[in-house]
């Protein structure tokens, strides 16, 4: 009776835990909770989550066990299969981790090295060299007025040379700004997690329109200075950067 009585509890968790891990995969394919397979969830959500991807084939494997649980039993009482208690802990704390992914923050280039448009370019120039940032959020007294790039100082001085030479005297941000393309910024607030992130860029992806950094904020709003940064190039690393938060989940 008791051992009957555990094998039940543990299917019981297995089940719980599987069900919120579905929800949460059709909250994340669809935005809602409709009808979607757990599969055809799991499938489509991979491809936009580092996290799912990560655990695509425990979570795969996690769906047959639960289909030999509901779909194989010998009668009401009798699995034809019954989860093994590090199976449940397993499943339990990925859907932990599913359900509290790491913040954006997590991954983001922190404390933002940004400017003001009267900041000297030579200022600026001592900055890249000493930390090797290469994109500078620059705002005024109140507000977000534009993205300073190496791209953008590299056209300012093509159109400044002079008998190769180049006079920094006096230019200040501002002045390099006005050399600069239009560059596609995005803001989240410092609650946005990981899959926020992503979506953010696999919109932007979807809408052939590159995005240059997602500045990082209070609230998210171009009204407050950045507290994070993640660049087009972040994206480069950022399947190891999860993969190593994630397991220490």
């Amino acid at each position: 009776m008791n051992n009957l009585m555990t094998q039940k509890g543990l299917v019981a968790r297995f089940e719980a835990a599987f069900n919120r891990i579905h929800v949460k995969l059709k909250e994340l394919t669809t935005g809602t909770s409709d009808h979607i397979s757990y599969s055809e969830a799991l499938y489509k959500s991979r491809v936009r989550h580092n996290v799912v991807r990560h655990h695509y084939e425990l979570l795969k494997q996690f769906g047959h066990l639960r289909n030999a649980l509901v779909h194989q039993r010998f009668d009401k009482d009798h699995y034809i299969a019954v989860p093994h208690e590090d199976t449940v802990k397993e499943i339990e704390r990925v859907e932990t981790l599913l359900m509290k992914p790491p913040l954006a923050l997590s991954i983001a280039s922190q404390p933002v090295v940004c400017f003001n448009p009267d900041t000297p370019i030579r200022e600026i120039l001592h900055e890249v060299e000493r930390s090797g940032f290469s994109q500078f959020p620059i705002y005024d007294e109140t507000n977000f007025v534009g993205l300073l790039t190496e791209g953008g100082i590299a056209k300012w001085m093509s159109k400044n040379i002079v008998s190769d030479f180049i006079s920094l005297e006096n230019v200040v941000a501002k002045d390099i700004l006005v050399c600069e393309k239009k560059h596609n910024v995005h803001f989240i607030s410092r609650e946005s997690t990981i899959y926020d992130l992503e979506d953010v860029f696999e919109e932007a992806f979807d809408n052939n329109d590159k995005l240059e950094a997602v500045i990082i904020t209070q609230a998210g709003k171009r009204t407050q200075k950045p507290i994070g940064i993640v660049t087009s190039w972040d994206l480069v690393q950022i399947d190891q950067t999860i993969l190593s938060i994630v397991s220490q989940v």
